[in-house]
């Protein structure tokens, strides 16, 4: 069973990881706008994660640990008044960093249960060196800063939509033999 319950939840995340990174690279922002955005979307995602978690082992405690750790950052964007491009950056860069690290570690580990797991990893090693991006370059624009958050958003929901389309692929077959077996009892 998924760490995130029924697939379709995960590629909805997804979805609104991409829509809002698409936002992120379109929108001409200030920092106050971007600083209340961001925070909106790391509440969003974060208390989708918890949601939609079937806090199943350890992968499922590491999917509640990821929508508390989005949920605490989108909480510190917003409930500071006038966060600098700085705080922003390396806030959401160390989140990057993390998520990248702990994401590809636990990819190299368990490589033998996962048929695709280069593509994952390789997407880990994206979102660590943008996660670099925002941390390494503190004298930034906001419009660059942005077009970060957006790419590193669009990977993110990239990644969660193809595990939830993934997931439905598996999961289809299954519902299929139930159905046959039903029919033949």
């Amino acid at each position: 069973m998924s760490t995130f319950g029924p697939p379709w939840k995960l590629a909805l995340i997804g979805l609104v990881a991409i829509a809002a990174g698409l936002a992120l690279e379109l929108v001409d922002w200030t920092l106050p706008q971007l600083a209340a955005f961001a925070a909106m979307l790391f509440l969003a995602r974060g208390a989708l994660h918890i949601v939609t978690t079937t806090f199943e082992g350890v992968a499922g405690a590491l999917s509640a640990l990821l929508g508390c750790g989005e949920v605490a950052i989108g909480a510190l964007l917003l409930g500071w008044p006038t966060p600098t491009l700085l705080v922003i950056a390396v806030v959401v860069g160390v989140l990057a960093l993390t998520q990248g690290i702990v994401g590809a570690t636990i990819l190299l580990a368990t490589r033998r249960d996962r048929p695709r797991w280069q593509h994952r990893f390789a997407a880990a090693l994206a979102e660590v060196a943008l996660g670099v991006t925002l941390v390494a370059r503190p004298g930034g624009s906001v419009r660059d800063t942005a077009v970060t958050l957006g790419v590193l958003a669009i990977l993110e929901g990239v990644i969660e939509v193809a595990g939830g389309v993934a997931g439905m692929r598996r999961e289809r077959p299954r519902a299929a033999t139930r159905q046959t077996a039903a029919r033949a009892a």
